[in-house]
């Protein structure tokens, strides 16, 4: 059973962080699941170092892809209600716990609290509502998705039923656009005032870890400079070989925060990819990694989950193919060397596909630094940041 984290404490930047893993492969060939190493998060609890993504996950594929993945042995699910499918899943984990398929207490589930919903009065709903789609009266991890809150309209939460695409904010749905057709802003809303009411969630039980995510380094330190009772535990950004992360991901080793990377395959397929690769070709293409695949007798993707994997990051790799979702979890059985390892830096060349440049109205906006000199803000487009249209 390899892993590079071994012994099973392995400390980074002064931080001790823990893995954990009770598998040998002799016993994984035995069962049906594998026994997927965790990480120890600075909550006190663990987190399973690969999850199932759902994002862009459609409608009618993603309960086949929930139950796929726990049938080879996912144990960690990333939802966000702007998905606009956590009600599909949670009829999904209803089914799944009463087959025993699997036990509520074995999976560790993660949600996010969308950005129309920052206002301290709107958090309990969002968080409500999610419950609900999910049938769950708990959450493992609660992450706020973005720093802005934007697209957002601030007069009332707004959740999956209002509507999980843009529209007109009288009409109230997820993406509020303004009569000009641009995204609302609510500028009077800040991050630090939110981050207060999810500690409180977690002193209610409804909530068991908290985080963040699409943060920069310095809304990450004003963040953990506000802490009054939970710390941050999580934090997921876009991170694959052509967007390293190296300094944010040893700054969260030094605050004891675990790096989730989301869209670790590089997937440029987006529709909010506004700039090509540096490279010509996405992640999945890239020759280096080709050449990896190759020796090893394994796919790129593969190559990719194992490389993030194997530096500590931990992975939401999101497929709705039963196949492919298995290839994904089957990373396990090789190691990349120390010298394969470093030569990744060689296509660290820091494309970015996810900016979501039409919310950069809002002075929380994470990525300003990486928009044109001249940028003028554009239009809201037609489709959610999940691909829902209204």
């Amino acid at each position: 059973f390899f892993f590079p984290l071994t012994p099973p404490q392995a400390t980074f930047a002064g931080v001790r962080h823990s893995l954990s893993t009770t598998a040998t492969m002799a016993d994984t060939k035995k069962t049906s699941r594998p026994t997927i190493p965790t990480v120890k998060l600075a909550s006190g609890h663990s987190m399973p170092i690969i999850a199932l993504g759902t994002w862009k996950s459609p409608p009618g594929k993603t309960a086949t892809a929930v139950k796929a993945a726990v049938e080879n042995g996912y144990l960690s699910l990333d939802c966000a209600n702007d998905y606009n499918n956590e009600d599909e899943i949670g009829e999904c984990l209803e089914e799944l716990f009463k087959s025993g398929a699997v036990k509520r207490e074995d999976l560790h589930i993660q949600i996010k609290l969308w950005n129309t919903n920052h206002r301290p009065e709107h958090v309990m709903p969002d968080l409500e509502a999610s419950l609900k789609d999910l049938r769950l009266d708990y959450v493992d991890s609660y992450v706020i998705h973005w720093p802005q809150a934007g697209p957002s309209y601030g007069a009332k939460a707004a959740v999956r039923t209002d509507g999980a695409h843009p529209g007109n904010y009288k009409t109230n749905p997820m993406f509020p656009v303004d009569d000009d057709g641009y995204f609302c802003s609510d500028p009077e809303s800040h991050y630090i005032e939110t981050w207060h009411v999810l500690e409180d969630l977690v002193e209610k039980g409804l909530v068991r870890t908290i985080g963040l995510s699409n943060f920069n380094k310095r809304q990450i330190g004003e963040v953990l400079k506000a802490v009054k009772k939970h710390p941050v535990s999580v934090l997921q950004n876009e991170c694959h070989p052509y967007l390293q992360q190296k300094d944010l991901i040893d700054f969260c080793k030094f605050n004891n925060i675990v790096f989730q990377a989301y869209s670790p395959l590089g997937s440029g397929d987006t529709h909010l990819a506004t700039t090509s690769s540096p490279t010509g070709v996405i992640p999945l293409k890239d020759p280096f990694i080709a050449d990896l695949a190759a020796k090893y007798n394994k796919s790129p993707a593969q190559v990719m989950l194992r490389w993030n994997v194997q530096r500590g990051v931990a992975v939401v790799a999101k497929s709705v193919t039963p196949s492919r979702i298995a290839d994904n979890i089957d990373i396990f059985d090789f190691e990349l060397s120390a010298e394969e390892m470093e030569a990744f830096s060689s296509i660290n060349c820091g494309w970015r596909h996810l900016l979501w440049r039409e919310t950069s109205n809002h002075p929380d906006y994470p990525f300003k630094d990486e928009l044109p000199h001249d940028y003028k803000l554009e239009k809201a487009p037609e489709q959610s940041s999940s691909g829902t249209e209204k």
